[in-house]
């Protein structure tokens, strides 16, 4: 798919999840397999308790915003200060911009980017509903260009969703960009051992899953040494569920009409959810 393709799928097939006010795990009555690596489809805070968020987290002021997205949780993994900028990179329904506002404090301020209106109408509403509409502002927008000013953000976050990016180099360049001298870049993503067939990578419904745009190890952190990042540093663990935690889903049944539910299973072996970090010199 050409770029403006791949940006008309991926905001069509999250404004769906953000009318549904749920996807990836969850609510059971209204699954949508996104990007998750639960062992189940299940409820939103037990997918995010298994991804990394604590039991604070997921029955706190930011429950509401959980739609049960993310492979990680970029909020933890960026060791975020009181007074920092944050800018998050794919932002939804605002999950990661209140717990982050949390610990930034009245000092700080969260920018949250997002393509997808509807994301963004029930982020903001989020926002203010959590108390947080002073410090935290959601702005229209794509991550290959974003809405922020240079050298203005002490952190770039994101969270599952520059996989979804059909230029990553780009993405990285613009988190570069935007980033003080010595800012942070703290990422959540899935990631694969080998490429995915073409057929597959082509499918719509991959792109939505999370998995259809995804990169190498390799190639992804080229691409974010090469927009001048030092210091990476990354864990990973599997996530082979992000293709087959509910394979009679709708999302993915023209998926395994055209490709066959054994050969989706054989290639979610080689996906897994990455947590990674590097600095701006």
């Amino acid at each position: 798919m050409k770029s403006n393709q791949v940006h008309e799928v991926v905001k069509t097939g999250y404004a769906e999840i953000a009318r549904k006010g749920g996807g990836c795990c969850g609510p059971a009555e209204e699954k949508a397999t996104t990007c998750c690596d639960s062992a189940a489809p299940t409820t939103q805070a037990q997918t995010a308790s298994r991804i990394g968020y604590t039991e604070e987290d997921v029955t706190g002021p930011a429950a509401e915003a959980n739609l049960g997205l993310g492979c990680g949780n970029p909020t933890a993994l960026a060791s975020l200060e009181p007074g920092e900028t944050v800018v998050d990179l794919g932002s939804g329904a605002g999950f990661d911009a209140l717990l982050s506002a949390e610990k930034l404090g009245p000092q700080g301020r969260f920018i949250g980017v997002d393509m997808t209106p509807e994301m963004l109408e029930r982020a903001r509403t989020n926002a203010v509903n959590a108390g947080y509409a002073r410090t935290v502002e959601f702005r229209e927008g794509l991550i290959e260009n974003l809405p922020v000013a240079s050298d203005s953000a002490d952190v770039v976050i994101s969270n599952c969703v520059i996989n979804l990016s059909p230029d990553k180099p780009q993405v990285f360049r613009e988190a570069y960009r935007v980033l003080k001298p010595g800012g942070r870049l703290a990422v959540s993503d899935i990631l694969l051992t080998q490429p995915l067939p073409r057929d597959v990578a082509e499918l719509a419904t991959s792109w939505i899953a999370c998995v259809g745009g995804a990169s190498t190890e390799d190639e992804y952190f080229e691409h974010i040494r090469a927009a001048g990042f030092e210091g990476l540093e990354y864990t990973r663990k599997p996530a082979s569920t992000v293709l087959t935690a509910d394979l009679q889903d709708p999302l993915w049944k023209a998926a395994v009409e055209l490709i066959g539910e054994d050969r989706i299973r054989e290639l979610s072996d080689t996906v897994f959810s990455y947590s990674i970090t590097a600095k701006k010199p």
